[in-house]
């Protein structure tokens, strides 16, 4: 069971990841209907409000996500407008460059990852020498081993935390821009409603001028734009999937440990609850975006943009790992 957790400790705080994701996604303003409909405002009336919560778990989330979120909207905004106003183009273009930006802490956590696979084989002889000697002694011992590894690696046991917790605003961010960013407000001028656009809108809310962007499964009108989102929901759900698929596979060069892996039918079964775990969060997300096209379209854009990160840092991994091998032999 401890070698199951260790060897797959780095999926479990995946997993944990993307539920504290989701739980940013629903929970992270204390009203989030009225502040997703709230358009951005210039001015420091318009600004201080994104600033406003109501607990220290929101402010710890809310002020990093809100003094990002309006550049990315000033971004997007700018991209769109030079692009025929389209809000299409926006999200395409701050979403490649968001995720560009975030590029080397992606690469940080696949320098860890890395360093994992290397260290493998010595922290399992470590675990298979202290398998049956469960006393305190023999158990601190291991520990010192242990330490020693990760130092030997330059590993810290945690350090895979901190670049997931730089992201997270990050890509909250992103997503508070797509859904606030054609948000209206109605202010009424003697008797008459007039609808007010915020500051960064972007009204040319069609893909191609035939799909509608800016609504949902639940709200569209005509029945192409609900297939739309219906397609573009269930392409998130597989690129998300194929992206998974390939994190999971074993390189080539890798295929030496395959048959040192000792397994049993308890850990099968414990893999099989963790893909079990990750379907039911993949379906989860997949039901969300039918509830925002534009949103659906971001994420379906950022899978794309991860699965093309996954295939060029497995070859980037291939490639230090043939390094780190010759230096190991040369010494």
């Amino acid at each position: 069971m401890v070698q199951f957790l260790n060897r797959h400790k780095y999926k479990f705080i995946m997993l944990g990841f993307l539920f504290i994701l989701l739980l940013g996604l629903t929970s992270c303003r204390t009203n989030s209907n009225e502040w997703t409909m709230r358009p951005y405002v210039d001015g420091w009336a318009g600004y201080s409000a994104d600033f406003q919560f109501s607990s220290s778990w929101e402010a710890m989330w809310g002020w990093p996500v809100s003094i990002l979120s309006w550049p990315i909207a000033w971004i997007c905004s700018h991209i769109g407008k030079g692009l025929g106003n389209s809000f299409f183009w926006g999200i395409l273009f701050t979403t490649l460059i968001v995720r560009t930006i975030a590029w080397p802490i992606y690469s940080k956590q696949n320098n860890m990852s890395l360093k994992m696979t290397l260290m493998q084989p010595e922290m399992n002889r470590i675990q298979r020498k202290y398998g049956n000697r469960k006393d305190p002694q023999s158990q601190q011992q291991m520990q010192m081993e242990m330490m020693k590894l990760y130092k030997k690696y330059k590993m810290n046991p945690l350090g895979c935390l901190l670049p997931m917790f730089i992201q997270f605003p990050i890509f909250m961010a992103m997503y508070e821009v797509v859904r606030r960013i054609n948000a209206t407000s109605t202010v009424s001028v003697n008797g008459v409603d007039i609808i007010q656009y915020g500051t960064f809108a972007l009204q040319n809310t069609k893909l191609f001028n035939f799909f509608e962007l800016n609504t949902s499964f639940f709200e569209a009108t005509e029945i192409k734009d609900k297939i739309f989102a219906v397609v573009i929901a269930l392409a998130f759900g597989g690129f998300t999937i194929l992206s998974q698929k390939l994190a999971q596979r074993k390189p080539k060069y890798l295929k030496q440990y395959q048959n040192n892996r000792v397994t049993n039918s308890q850990q099968d079964q414990q893999q099989k609850q963790m893909k079990i775990m990750s379907y039911v969060m993949n379906i989860m997300f997949v039901f969300m975006s039918l509830s925002s096209t534009s949103l659906a379209l971001y994420w379906l854009i950022g899978a794309v943009y991860q699965l093309f990160q996954s295939f060029i840092g497995r070859k980037l991994n291939e490639i230090n790992y043939y390094k780190a091998q010759k230096k190991s032999t040369v010494l």
